[in-house]
């Protein structure tokens, strides 16, 4: 059996705490503490994939999301190895404050679009984190190394205020911008706020609140 290695220094981390010691107690994985990893908190083998192939991982919750520190961590995860075998597992557990954990994982999204582009794994809670970690490895290591990225399109239903947008508007969306980030100046600005009115009806005044709650719309 392969060994995972998980960074150590997680433990102080209170968010993910429980979670270390729960990976080094696991008997379907082998995993062992690191003392420090400047890149990423764990790294997985992929024997299938190549001798040498390693998966490494970040995790974040909703407050990391557009620190310099989880930018500058981000930007060196990804030029280990181009983007490839790595990616972001996103805590998706309301806080007590701040934003919700859709709207953190949008932002991340959007840091991500033009250059950093890599899978976001969205994680319930911190206890299914490990499951879905060594799910998301296992499909990576007999997948011969594909990895999905993460689509921007999948988040669409979930940009209005009230309830998740209908299919067919989401279609429409899909249709009429190229990704969040346009969507996003769309709303911003009176031209985009009326061509979305054209095509959304009623539906355009709840997008355009939502982004305008998140983010500083116009």
């Amino acid at each position: 059996m392969e060994t995972n290695l998980v960074c150590s220094s997680m433990r102080k981390r209170p968010n993910w705490a429980t979670l270390t010691r729960a990976l080094l107690q696991q008997n379907t994985a082998r995993w062992k503490g690191k003392s420090s990893f400047e890149t990423h908190d764990v790294a997985m083998p992929l024997s299938r994939v190549a001798a040498r192939a390693v998966f490494r991982a970040i995790f974040l919750t909703p407050a990391d999301i557009g620190t310099a520190e989880t930018r500058t961590r981000t930007e060196r995860l990804f030029n280990l190895n181009g983007g490839q075998y790595v990616a972001l597992v996103l805590l998706m557990e309301k806080q007590d404050e701040g934003e919700s954990p859709t709207a953190a994982m949008m932002r991340l999204q959007l840091e991500l679009v033009g250059g950093l582009e890599m899978p976001i794994i969205p994680v319930a809670s911190v206890e299914t984190a490990g499951t879905t970690l060594l799910a998301f490895h296992q499909q990576l290591n007999t997948s011969g190394g594909c990895q999905k990225r993460a689509e921007a399109s999948s988040l669409l239903p979930y940009c209005s205020d009230s309830y998740t947008l209908p299919e067919h508007k989401v279609n429409l969306l899909s249709d009429i911008t190229s990704g969040l980030r346009d969507l996003l100046e769309q709303a911003s600005t009176a031209e985009g706020r009326e061509k979305l009115a054209q095509y959304l009806g009623p539906d355009a005044e709840r997008v355009i609140r939502f982004w305008k709650e998140e983010y500083p719309v116009d």
